[in-house]
């Protein structure tokens, strides 16, 4: 399926800016990132992967526009944050909690794009594999994390545990017994120069627990000696409150768990088609 080059990392991280810049200017500053929230954009989550695939398959011939990265992504998070908004909106006119629009519209497209993608499975118990394992490994350290780090028992640091290890166990599950390959440049030289994909699982570990403690510990930090003021980006003016930075804080930690969760689901539902 090719391997991504340099400058499709530089356009990834210029459309991601964008897009942040665009949440922070338009949405952080009215909406509080909790639990409503993520059950509000998860169906998206699994919508997004299950387009990817029925392009990988066949389904639909391949485009960057719309169902391969970087369109896909876009795609998914332009129909997300307008829903979002509406809901925003119809909520404010006391006509219905703003998650309900944005769930209701995930919902239906993730199970039309799953529908779709059901004929293709002809090994549906592989997906088992990876999940076991990427969930076994996430308890274990979940438990562990007492004697090292309490605040991964936290939930959203434990989701993006499970759905980096699902990335990690479903690539090495995905090519070292099925004979896929990978896509990215630094994995791939890690891949070849270890010699199995199993050097996936302990990399991903070690790295996302790094990142945990380091966003987590920044967070603290900032929250000490956090004013308000405004801030420009691309031009846009806008005051960072309290709110805004908690919700930077938390849709930073979003973007790291879909990041893993994503790809991890992707490579794990691939042997179970093919």
């Amino acid at each position: 399926m090719g391997v991504y080059q340099p400058q499709d990392y530089v356009i990834y991280i210029g459309i991601l800016l964008v897009l942040l810049a665009f949440a922070l200017k338009f949405l952080f500053n009215k909406i509080k990132i909790d639990k409503t929230f993520i059950i509000a954009i998860s169906p998206y989550m699994i919508m997004a992967v299950a387009l990817r695939v029925l392009a990988d398959v066949g389904f639909y011939e391949r485009s960057k526009f719309w169902n391969i990265t970087p369109g896909v992504y876009i795609v998914t998070f332009i129909l997300a944050f307008s829903m979002i908004l509406i809901g925003f909106e119809l909520e404010k006119r006391n006509i219905v909690a703003y998650w309900k629009l944005p769930f209701t519209v995930g919902i239906i497209g993730m199970i039309y794009f799953l529908v779709n993608l059901v004929p293709f499975f002809n090994y549906p118990l592989r997906i088992l594999v990876p999940i076991s394992m990427a969930l076994g490994i996430t308890l274990a350290v979940y438990f562990l994390s007492t004697l090292f780090y309490k605040p991964l028992k936290e939930f959203e640091n434990t989701a993006i545990l499970f759905g980096h290890l699902l990335d990690g166990c479903a690539t090495f599950i995905a090519i070292d017994y099925y004979g896929f390959g990978e896509e990215h440049l630094l994995p791939l030289f890690l891949i070849n120069l270890s010699g199995t994909a199993l050097v996936m699982i302990p990399l991903k570990l070690i790295l996302i627990l790094v990142v945990i403690y380091l966003l987590d510990t920044l967070y603290k930090e900032e929250r000490k000696n956090f004013k308000e003021k405004e801030v420009s980006i691309f031009k846009y003016k806008f005051k960072i409150t309290n709110l805004m930075m908690n919700n930077f804080y938390l849709s930073i930690k979003v973007l790291i768990f879909i990041l893993g969760f994503g790809p991890g689901f992707r490579n794990a539902l691939l042997p179970s088609l093919f």
